[in-house]
């Protein structure tokens, strides 16, 4: 596996690739990847199919960013103070919130790592690339963004977890069949 990952510093990436994310086909170390939703290369800046599901099967397998903190910064929204909850991570938003401390916004792993997959442009980009921060509003936010069972996250979500049973992945089942094949030969 590693002749096909090449070392790479993701802090030239977000400033070289602005407009130009194909320059990043081929060009991967998982060691590098950021652990902070806030300073991640977006997926799709990952062009070359094998790479993109390797960095996908990275932050499925590391898990979800949920720094458990005493405090998070203050934000003042109009004429209140607000910030994250870290009693947000439990529940129905557990498997899928994340939280920067870079940027002091949550983000949705299924959603950053499949969105593209089903959406393109920079529909609701809140929880893949911008954050979101409106702490006033967040329980009303979260729900609105899972949204039905057809929708966007819950597809995003779906795909994470078929990708993170590895006993249905594809390689898996191929592996297998190739073993029975080469036992009976």
């Amino acid at each position: 596996m590693e002749k096909f990952l090449a070392k790479f510093n993701h802090s030239q990436a977000s400033s070289s690739t602005n407009g130009n994310p194909s320059s990043l086909i081929d060009d991967l170390n998982l060691d590098s990847l950021e652990a902070d939703p806030g300073k991640r290369v977006p997926i799709a800046y990952y062009n070359n199919p094998r790479i993109k599901d390797e960095v996908r099967k990275h932050y499925i397998q590391k898990g979800l960013c949920q720094p458990k903190m005493d405090s998070y910064p203050p934000t003042k929204i109009g004429k209140r103070v607000r910030q994250f909850c870290k009693i947000w991570f439990e529940g129905s938003y557990s498997k899928w919130l994340e939280y920067s401390v870079e940027k002091d916004s949550v983000y949705c792993l299924c959603c950053y790592l499949f969105k593209d997959d089903f959406c393109l442009g920079s529909t609701s980009e809140f929880y893949t690339k911008t954050g979101f921060r409106s702490w006033n509003r967040a329980l009303e936010r979260f729900r609105k963004h899972v949204g039905d069972v057809n929708s966007i996250h819950n597809k995003c979500f779906n795909k994470m977890l078929d990708l993170s049973n590895h006993h249905q992945s594809i390689q898996v089942v191929i592996d297998k069949h190739s073993q029975k094949v080469n036992h009976r030969a």
